[in-house]
């Protein structure tokens, strides 16, 4: 069991050079588009825990955002790519992009329980209601071999 983790932006400064974190922060915004951060940060996370919970092995932590803190990785670059496409002139390295694919190709792993990941401290309880039962009766049989043998 561990304590998963909400991404912040000093995370994002792990995997790419502060200068370019904060061009893909303030850059390219609208008259009164705030920090795109806390918009995207959110979708990757959700991207995140439905590849985790893809695998019926896995749990979800209670809180909203939060990612395991082995896939922190996954998420800092995932991120990058979404902030960097926002902006026409920057492009990502072709080692950046590896490690995109790398990230994309784990969470598929996750997500056929291939590769585990740390379950939370406060998991949901996943919902037990199941699909609802139907009865089926079996018919009586009014022929079977033995009353057919002579045909």
């Amino acid at each position: 069991m561990s304590s998963w983790i909400t991404i912040a932006t000093s995370d994002l400064n792990d995997y790419l050079v502060a200068a370019q974190v904060s061009a893909l922060r303030s850059a390219a915004l609208a008259p009164g588009q705030t920090d795109p951060f806390g918009r995207v940060m959110p979708d990757i996370a959700e991207r995140i825990r439905m590849k985790i919970q893809s695998c019926a092995n896995n749990q979800l932590s209670a809180v909203d955002n939060t990612i395991p803190p082995e896939l922190k990785w996954v998420a800092c670059y995932l991120i990058i790519e979404a902030l960097q496409v926002r902006i026409p002139g920057l492009k990502l390295t072709d080692d950046q992009k590896n490690q995109v694919d790398r990230a994309v190709t784990q969470l598929d792993r996750i997500a056929d329980c291939k590769d585990k990941v740390s379950q939370p401290d406060d998991a949901v309880q996943p919902d037990v209601a199941g699909a609802p039962l139907q009865i089926v009766c079996q018919p009586v049989r009014t022929t079977s071999r033995d009353t057919l043998q002579g045909i």
